[in-house]
């Protein structure tokens, strides 16, 4: 089973296109829509209860927080983690489970280096961070902190405790299973636009990525994340 967990806080504007989407693109595959409503106050927890989706309520733990909170209650051993606000592609689902049911640890959809849907200046600073990861522990990330990704449930609930609240969890996600020797497989996506208002702080959540990227080249150096992982397991179509 497939649990896709979409944290959401005001984005009443595309939630329910978001989980009509999923629904539509993994209609083949036992799965549920989990969307953790972080705070919403405009009406996103009934617009995603509406189009068919589990809700969670939670009062503005963060991003990152709201997440662990789905995987927390997740029903299937396979975890997608989307954004809400309609930036990424659905249809990036299915082929991202085949690589993690083929024996990929994650398998993250990388977004374009540039392009119009984000600003420049988000697109230069991931850029950089990028490359430290490449010079300070000689591996290639594409994409670090991709919202879109799919990885086997108990992987993720074992980071849990060095996961943080914030934007920050997708970049830990990335170089923490990367440390244990499964590098990411990723896949090329388109990215759109987002609807509604970006919730990304340029000064505050460059300082926590940065931070998150100095620990994961020190742990892809070392060649283990601080906590033991669970075994890898085959997943069972």
């Amino acid at each position: 089973m497939i649990s896709v967990v979409i944290p959401a806080r005001d984005e009443v504007a595309s939630v329910a296109e978001v989980v009509a989407a999923v629904r539509a693109v993994l209609a083949a595959e036992a799965h549920e829509v989990v969307v953790v409503d972080d705070g919403s106050s405009d009406g996103t927890g009934a617009a995603a209860a509406g189009a068919g989706a589990r809700v969670l309520r939670t009062e503005g733990i963060g991003y990152g927080a709201a997440i662990k909170r789905g995987a927390q209650v997740a029903r299937g051993e396979l975890l997608a983690i989307l954004d809400a606000d309609g930036t990424y592609p659905a249809e990036a689902l299915p082929p991202l489970v085949a690589a993690v049911r083929g024996g990929a640890r994650q398998a993250i959809g990388a977004r374009p280096a540039v392009g119009a849907a984000e600003p420049f200046l988000r697109s230069a600073i991931k850029g950089a961070f990028r490359l430290a990861v490449r010079i300070g522990a000689g591996v290639a990330v594409p994409d670090l902190n991709s919202g879109l990704r799919v990885l086997r449930t108990a992987d993720l609930l074992a980071l849990a405790p060095i996961l943080p609240d914030r934007f920050s969890l997708t970049t830990t996600l990335t170089l923490g299973l990367a440390a244990e020797g499964d590098a990411p497989l990723f896949l090329p996506i388109t990215y759109h636009r987002r609807s509604g208002h970006s919730k990304w702080r340029p000064v505050r959540d460059t300082w926590l990525m940065g931070r998150t990227v100095l620990r994961g080249i020190g742990w892809l150096r070392r060649g283990h994340a601080p906590r033991a992982l669970p075994a890898r397991e085959a997943v069972q179509p």
